[in-house]
Parts: C-alpha cells; structure tokens; sequence
C-alpha cells in the first residue's frame, strides 16, 4: 500500500492597513485587518529539502500584500480574490482557506471585530 500525504502551508495574522469597507468613511481612514491563509496539497515526491518541492509562505504573503492593497467593498471579494490568485498559481492544492478580519469595524458599539472566511476544495 502506497502511503498518501498532504502538507498545509500556513500563514496566521498578518496584519495589513487597508481601505475596504462599503461606508465612505472606511475608504478614507482604512482600518487594520488580519489575514490568515492555509493551503493543503498532496506530497507527492521525495523529501528533497528544496523550496521548489513545496508552497512559499513568502509568495502567499506577496499575493495577500498585492490584493490588500486594492481597496474594495467587500472583504468577501478580497478573500475570494486571494483565493483564486492562489489556486491557479498552485493547480495541484487540495485546499485553500483565506480569513480577513476587520479588528475595528464601523459598528455603534461593537467590542470585537468582523472576519469572513473563504475556503476552496479542488476536487480531483
């Protein structure tokens, strides 16, 4: 029996300063947000110890950067964007997951902050 293995590439987090938001305001002033990315794909060669056998971390970081800083309405739209950058990037992931939180929403009285999450199973 061939054994089957995936690997997940995380990034928990990152913080990035941005102007998305549906009020004028939010488009204005930004707000701080933090964005988790997750990716599951199969390990299908040796243990090589190279970067090229598996997902930068660093290159996640890029695409998240790069779509952050295009201001949109919807955290939705970003996370779903990030997505779909990152699975046409890697075809052969398995999963995707892409979280943003809004740490300081626009809402009378909220204590908390606001997340959306996105997560993409390729089926093969």
């Amino acid at each position: 029996m061939i054994p089957m293995e995936s690997m997940t590439v995380s990034l928990e987090k990152c913080r990035f300063f941005a102007h998305h938001g549906v009020m004028d305001q939010e488009r204005v002033s930004g707000n701080e947000f933090e964005v988790s990315i997750s990716v599951i794909y199969p390990i299908t060669g040796p243990n090589d110890d190279d970067l090229s056998s598996t997902i930068s971390y660093a290159e996640l970081y890029e695409i998240a950067k790069a779509e952050m800083a295009k201001p949109r309405n919807l955290l939705e739209t970003v996370a779903r964007d990030i997505t779909c950058i990152i699975c046409e990037r890697w075809a052969y992931i398995e999963e995707s997951r892409v979280e943003i939180c809004k740490l300081t929403p626009p809402i009378p009285g909220i204590t908390g902050s606001a997340r959306v999450c996105v997560t993409r199973i390729n089926k093969k």
